[in-house]
């Protein structure tokens, strides 16, 4: 095969040429400017670096639920026996300190009071919004909607205390209640 300008070489041959040529410039452009290979002399920041940033502004007041919380889950199902009348309890999952989230206001206008950002989804350089915050009750009430990843939601009503949020949802199956216990424990700013 002959493309033109290259009639007495075949394609591979000018491929190899082109990529070989092309370092040699990059090398070349490296020692006319100084320039050294290797990373990038900038200063890196994660997600969680900015939302420390954010949380630490000097130019205005910011509301305490704002910040970077550990989540914990307790799932416990309770229902009566199946020859007895007593009432039981059992939890079937317990997750401590399994993921971290970022809750930070809404913008201006929003319907949302404020919105969780996951900081520990498992895809690197993405940050999902897995929930939102209301508040009512004088601001001691808030209700999270928390958003699953194939698109339905669950209601929690929860209660703040200082850097503890926690709440509840509940849902019956057959003859036995499945509890869904969420803890956010505040762990920046302390």
């Amino acid at each position: 095969m002959r493309i033109s300008g290259f009639n007495t070489i075949g394609l591979p041959t000018a491929l190899l040429l082109c990529l070989v040529t092309s370092g040699c410039v990059v090398v070349q452009a490296q020692k006319l400017f100084g320039l050294k290979p290797g990373p990038v002399p900038y200063e890196e920041v994660t997600f969680e670096d900015l939302s420390k940033r954010y949380l630490d502004k000097s130019d205005g007041p910011w509301n305490e639920v704002e910040g970077i919380y550990s989540v914990s889950c307790v799932i416990i199902r309770k229902g009566k026996g199946l020859l007895s009348g007593t009432e039981r309890e059992r939890v079937i999952e317990r997750r401590d300190n399994y993921a971290r989230i970022a809750i930070i206001r809404e913008r201006p206008g929003a319907s949302r009071a404020f919105i969780a950002v996951s900081l520990s989804y498992r895809e690197p350089g993405k940050y999902p919004i897995v929930g939102q915050f209301d508040s009512f009750g004088e601001g001691r009430g808030l209700i999270y909607k928390h958003l699953e990843p194939d698109g339905t939601s669950l209601s929690f009503t929860m209660t703040r205390d200082a850097d503890l949020v926690e709440g509840e949802y509940t849902v019956t199956e057959a003859r036995s209640t499945v509890v869904y216990k969420l803890t956010f424990l505040k762990i920046y700013p302390e």
